[in-house]
């Protein structure tokens, strides 16, 4: 019992010990940290525009998933769309991505939420709303019609589209 006793006092002792080296983050810290989230964030929302959003999106889909005119005009589209910043330029370019997506491309779901997406595009007025958008038709195309890279590109993707739908 005494070696015991014994024991359980050297083993807490050694913890009290090891509790007085554990330093607790200090009010300063805090802030600090607060203010890296805050500057990060605010260079997510900076460098987040739909246009580059619908860009991002359009460049990591394979060509085996687009019509041959949309095909030969992607890297103009790409160029053109990179800087739209307004609902109405994005959802124009958004309905013409989503045009020049071949059929097979696409889910077997999609034929159930189509003519709502399309409806919903021509009305589109916010960039919120154009953001939903983006991602509807994202989570509709096929995997096997995305390109490599977008696995590892897709959660920074998601990212800003969060942004963009606050």
């Amino acid at each position: 019992m005494k070696t015991a006793s014994i024991f359980l006092l050297t083993l807490l002792l050694g913890l009290g010990i090891q509790a007085q080296n554990i330093k607790l983050p200090g009010s300063a810290d805090v802030k600090k940290v607060e203010q890296n989230v805050k500057s990060e964030t605010g260079k997510v929302t900076e460098q987040a525009n739909i246009g580059n959003v619908i860009s991002q999106l359009t460049s990591n889909i394979s060509d085996d998933a687009l019509t041959s005119t949309f095909k030969k005009n992607k890297s103009d589209f790409i160029s053109k769309t990179n800087n739209v910043k307004d609902a109405a330029g994005a959802s124009s370019a958004l309905q013409t991505l989503q045009g020049g997506l071949l059929p097979t491309a696409m889910d077997a779901g999609w034929g159930s939420v189509k003519d709502k997406w399309v409806k919903d595009a021509k009305t589109a007025s916010t960039v919120k709303t154009v953001a939903g958008l983006a991602g509807t038709l994202e989570s509709n195309v096929s995997d096997k019609f995305f390109k490599g890279s977008w696995a590892t590109a897709r959660p920074a993707w998601q990212a800003a589209l969060s942004t963009l739908s606050k």
